[in-house]
């Protein structure tokens, strides 16, 4: 019963599929098996999917390799003047100094940035308009900052649970600076981010550059990565209790 529901899952996705792939890998999560990597653009919505599927070397099923958040890389929903983006932040997010980036969070806005939320390991909601910013998350976290407009700078001053501070945005850049807290700098665009900080004692960074079959990501949780070699691909994840490598050869087009 578990083969054949593997089975027309994965029939259901060669349908939709860019490429079918043969892997192989080494390491504590070395398996054999099927990469499916769909590519997935309608209307203003695009998709970034990964489906290994894959018979563990050690022995077992053949089971799916990444659970359903690990399979969805990237989703960018264009709206405008709002949004909705998976696993890709939005620069007005990464402006609000209570906010962390969590490289699985859901954040969506309207308005042209005046209202949104984000769906994460924290939760948040955030209002913005030119002049003012106010957000507050699920942990009683706040942020309340005034701003001024000069041309498309945004220059800003705010008061914080973590402190008072202040800061610029000059889309795709932001930097805040907290003094005797720390600071946080981030530059966003449609498909890459580079977000670092040093705030409470403690120094992060997150980055990410996705394409329709190649991606490379890099966050508190690990690394991973999906590089084009020709026709092959360099495959890798590195995790702290998980890891494998290996190359990915296309079978269908």
């Amino acid at each position: 019963m578990r083969f054949c529901l593997v089975l027309l899952l994965l029939v259901a996705f060669i349908g939709v599929a860019a490429t079918v792939n043969f892997d192989y890998a080494l390491g504590s999560d070395a398996y054999l098996g099927v990469r499916i990597v769909p590519r997935v653009q309608f209307w203003r919505a695009e998709a970034v999917l990964d489906f290994p599927f894959g018979l563990k070397l050690e022995g077992g099923w053949l089971t799916p390799i990444a659970s359903p958040l690990e399979s969805l890389k990237l989703l960018n929903v264009n709206l405008d003047p709002g949004g909705v983006r998976f696993n890709a932040p939005y620069i007005v997010q990464t402006s609000f100094s209570n906010i962390d980036f969590h490289e699985r969070s859901l954040v969506g806005w309207a308005f042209n940035g005046s209202l949104g939320a984000v769906v994460g390991p924290e939760s948040a909601l955030f209002f913005k308009t030119s002049f003012f910013s106010a957000c507050i998350d699920s942990e009683g976290q706040h942020h309340v900052g005034l701003s001024l407009p000069i041309g498309s700078m945004e220059l800003s001053g705010f008061s914080s649970s973590r402190g008072y501070g202040f800061g610029v945005l000059f889309d795709p850049f932001m930097f805040f600076i907290i003094p005797g807290n720390g600071f946080r700098f981030a530059v966003e665009k449609k498909n890459v981010y580079l977000i670092g900080q040093y705030l409470d004692g403690n120094f992060s960074v997150s980055m990410a550059w996705i394409k329709d079959e190649e991606w490379f990501i890099l966050g508190t949780d690990g690394m991973e990565a999906r590089l084009k070699l020709g026709k092959l691909a360099l495959m890798i994840r590195l995790q702290k209790e998980r890891w494998y490598a290996g190359l990915s050869f296309p079978i269908v087009w």
